[in-house]
């Protein structure tokens, strides 16, 4: 599973979560220099590798909220079953020792999402205290009774501890803190964003193309789910319906420089050097603009490959 010594240093708020970096098993390759960008307030750090056996693990957590959640067309995650209880209970523990108190742990949303289904199935299933039968209370040694207090509802995250000064100073220096105020939907949504990213990191494609399905179902304007489900897509030379998603990710954010960038680059994988001319020529305006130079450099560069081999 996810150790908690593998984190992002940021984890972004939902509406501008981390894009993955490129995944180790490219960077040899040349053909086409795709870009992820960086979200302008956070910074992500690209960690090692986890061990394959994480990913493997990883994609069948993926596999198994996809089945609970298709279940319904709204996407609700309301039918679970006591065969799933039984998967996500112990997987909800997995979670836990692998987050810690880390709310900037790239599975802190993905422990919440799992944290909530067991709780659905709990309310709805196992008997309240309340409806048992009642036994006398023996008392502990001293004049106390013995109790026990069941306060401990995400209390791993110790956030709500905190003074109204400092939970303002935490929301400054590490925006994560909000992750606290979504709700469900949004959990469930950046759950699956972080887990295809997760698995884009590990060079597990195809899976993390399934976990940005699952974000666009939820969200269907998300323009960075299909950026980031684009640049997975010209992973595996799937250029056309990358460009498609690309151009999905400029309609809802036209100044997205890297998305111009890639998508000139899948096009000119698919031999339409035109059209990727003109992408290159749009992200180097949009970069000078944004002040963007990882962007500039790289499509200046490019550019100047295109002018040399007119």
């Amino acid at each position: 599973m996810l150790t908690s010594r593998q984190t992002a240093k940021n984890v972004l708020p939902l509406l501008a979560p981390p894009t993955p970096t490129q995944p180790s098993m490219l960077e040899s390759e040349k053909q086409a220099p795709f870009l992820t960008p960086q979200a302008p307030p956070l910074e992500t750090v690209k960690t090692a590798p986890y061990p394959e056996s994480d990913y493997r693990w990883l994609a069948s957590v993926l596999e198994l909220l996809i089945d609970i959640g298709n279940r319904d067309e709204a996407l609700s995650f309301n039918i679970i079953s006591r065969r799933d209880y039984r998967q996500l209970s112990p997987l909800l523990e997995e979670l836990v020792d692998a987050v810690g108190e880390n709310v900037q742990h790239p599975a802190t949303s993905l422990m919440m999402l799992v944290g909530f289904l067991v709780e659905r199935y709990e309310k709805e299933n196992v008997p309240k205290l309340s409806d048992l039968p009642t036994e006398p209370v023996e008392e502990a040694d001293g004049t106390e009774e013995a109790s026990v207090e069941w306060n401990d509802e995400w209390e791993i995250l110790e956030i709500r501890d905190l003074t109204p000064e400092e939970m303002q100073e935490l929301e400054k220096k590490h925006p994560p803190a909000a992750i606290l105020e979504w709700t469900e939907t949004e959990v469930t949504i950046h759950a699956f964003f972080s887990i295809g990213n997760i698995l884009s990191e590990g060079g597990w494609i195809r899976e993390a193309i399934f976990a940005y399905d699952m974000v666009l179902r939820l969200k269907p304007d998300f323009a960075e789910a299909y950026y980031n489900r684009g640049t997975a897509k010209t992973f595996i030379a799937e250029y056309e319906a990358a460009i498609a998603d690309f151009d999905t990710a400029i309609r809802r954010k036209p100044d997205f420089a890297a998305a111009y960038y890639n998508r000139g680059a899948a096009k000119l994988a698919f031999n339409q050097i035109k059209a990727a001319t003109s992408d290159f020529r749009t992200t180097l305006k949009l970069a000078e603009q944004q002040d963007c130079k990882n962007i500039k450099t790289n499509v200046t560069q490019r550019l100047k490959e295109l002018r040399d081999t007119e």
